[in-house]
């Protein structure tokens, strides 16, 4: 789509991600970096919505499976009490290499079979045939680790993910909180195995696990070496050719604030060896990886980084074929090991990549090289029939649960609180009406109750830091002020129905005075009640408010002394 030209909101969102790219070259020196990277981690705890405390990880073998030259330990701890992580640990046998082996974290992309993936599990294997010892965790939602109850369908991970985003949402989090909170616990638990060594500790991964090697690179110090594969590009051209992606991929307010692909990638630096995979046809565009990469090598040479660093790119779709698994085994020896290999040399000091040699690999992915029998960390395959095990929805409805019973509405505060939260503007800068936002982004995981085409428009508002439900209560004020100027200065009644009941409760509270009376019908649940409902077929980003649950419910903003009449169909 046509970034200059289309959308108002899509034009915001290209100035904006131009803006946080400028702030990066704008950086002086690494004084001034490791200043600028404690704001931007500072921001970026806000937008997650900080993190948990370390508990005791409870850490099982609760087997193992014996492949020629190397074992796999099958590793089940608990990231948080109750939110048990399944993975294997796959340790070299081969009498070439000798513990302690360099460790190698490798985050799954969206799969379902997560760990057992075909392609993540060559990759594993192809590492530990070389003497690393690569721990690869189930994520949420995949492999051993399905969230929701086995009574509701199951329609697979991406869209349990986009469920779980949607209510963390209204409590203030993001999904991206959990993903990250889990590797940080799955590296603690390989800093207690005396086998690894950790003074290099790589993150690979690819799509999903792209996202995930990013984040690890800018969020945790230990992270030496990193391969992202399939995500980094820039938001102007991912959300201007494919939309929002992933609940764990955008932040509420993140461009308006300065955060996008190049600041994650700067927050790394210097200490990140760095090489970045990309296709020619991904749902990343290959011209935002080219600008990113163009502008973080600007910023490097500015700054003196000597950090290796490389950009790998290929023909083909989303994925991580052969070539893009071979450019990052090579890049890990070199980096990590000191190794050069025939597709990675040390030329005048740094590591080259010989692109054309790795781009000639035929594709192909061997079969899992183990028995299917035996291959679960759990005696189901399914953590959520393990004793003492809570679902990530069960904690956020505890969460719901808990706000509810903290927080006091002060009445005399709501009219601010309101506009805050819901970004509703004073009735004296009231925009005009917005466009229409008609696309073929395919938010492909959540539908709501108003369909795909809204899920997206609300996640694209998000990134903005605006709302869908701010953006509707101010289509209600407009048409409050016209009736009450048609009614002769007198208030109006106010109704709505279905979920656009939670964006007039809104204009209410931010304007009560123009309303004589409120009339909803068929309301939804109030947003806890929404929370502690375990069927999650509604789930929506579209009637959710950020972090709002720390304030207010929307059934709270309607004072219950005003005249107020609720119908259902019959």
């Amino acid at each position: 789509m046509d970034m200059e030209n289309g959308y108002k909101i899509l034009r915001q969102i290209s100035d904006d991600d131009k803006k946080a790219d400028a702030a990066v070259l704008s950086i002086g020196s690494q004084e001034e970096l490791k200043e600028k990277q404690k704001q931007w981690r500072s921001l970026w705890l806000d937008m997650l919505g900080d993190m948990p405390e370390k508990t005791p990880l409870q850490p099982q073998i609760t087997g193992k499976i014996r492949c020629e030259g190397y074992t796999v330990e099958k590793i089940l701890f608990q990231s948080l009490p109750g939110i048990y992580v399944t993975g294997y640990l796959y340790l070299p046998d081969d009498p070439r290499f000798r513990a302690p082996y360099p460790g190698l974290l490798l985050v799954n992309g969206h799969s379902d079979p997560g760990k057992l993936h075909d392609r993540y599990c060559d990759m594993a294997v192809m590492a530990v045939k070389s003497g690393f010892a690569v721990f690869t965790p189930d994520p949420y939602s995949q492999g051993e680790r399905v969230q929701r109850s086995a009574k509701y369908p199951w329609k697979g991970c991406a869209v349990e993910h986009a469920s779980l985003g949607a209510r963390s949402w209204l409590v203030g989090w993001n999904f991206a909180r959990f993903r990250i909170w889990d590797a940080v616990r799955s590296i603690d638990y390989m800093e207690t195995r005396p086998e690894l060594d950790l003074s290099k500790l790589a993150v690979a991964g690819c799509s999903g696990g792209g996202t995930m090697s990013t984040y690890m690179q800018a969020f945790d110090d230990r992270i030496k070496v990193a391969c992202p594969s399939c995500y980094v590009s820039s938001l102007r051209e991912v959300i201007g050719e494919r939309g929002v992606h992933d609940a764990e991929q955008f932040f509420f307010g993140q461009l308006p604030r300065g955060f996008n692909h190049a600041v994650m990638l700067a927050m790394g630096q210097p200490r990140t060896a760095l090489m970045l995979d990309a296709r020619h046809s991904d749902y990343f565009p290959i011209a935002g990886i080219r600008s990113t990469t163009a502008l973080i090598e600007k910023f490097r040479d500015k700054l003196g980084i000597k950090t290796p660093f490389a950009l790998f790119s290929s023909d083909g779709s989303h994925g991580w074929p052969l070539c893009g698994r071979t450019a990052t085994l090579s890049w890990l020896e070199y980096t990590v090991k000191g190794k050069e290999s025939r597709f990675c040399k040390n030329l005048r000091g740094k590591p080259v990549l010989d692109i054309e040699a790795l781009r000639g690999i035929a594709d192909q992915t061997p079969p899992i090289p183990f028995p299917e029998a035996g291959r679960t960390v759990t005696p189901t395959g399914q953590v959520r029939d393990l004793l003492g095990f809570k679902s990530l929805y069960t904690l956020i409805a505890e969460e719901a649960d808990r706000l509810q019973k903290s927080r006091k509405i002060d009445r005399s505060r709501l009219r601010d609180i309101v506009r805050k939260y819901a970004g509703i503007h004073p009735l004296d800068q009231l925009p005009p009406e917005p466009e229409a936002f008609q696309h073929d982004f395919k938010w492909w995981y959540l539908s709501g109750s108003e369909g795909i085409s809204v899920e997206q428009y609300a996640a694209i508002l998000a990134v903005e830091g605006r709302s869908l439900i701010g953006e509707r209560a101010e289509m209600f004020l407009r048409k409050a002020l016209a009736e009450k100027k048609a009614n002769g200065g007198k208030p109006v009644p106010l109704r709505a129905e279905g979920d656009l009941c939670i964006a007039a409760a809104h204009a209410y509270a931010a304007e009560p005075q123009l309303f004589s009376s409120v009339e909803f019908k068929n309301p939804p649940k109030s947003w806890t009640g929404m929370l502690t409902d375990p069927d999650p077929v509604h789930d929506s980003f579209a009637v959710t408010v950020w972090g709002a649950l720390k304030e207010y419910d929307w059934t709270d903003l309607v004072p219950k002394n005003i005249k107020k009449k609720e119908t259902s169909a019959k």
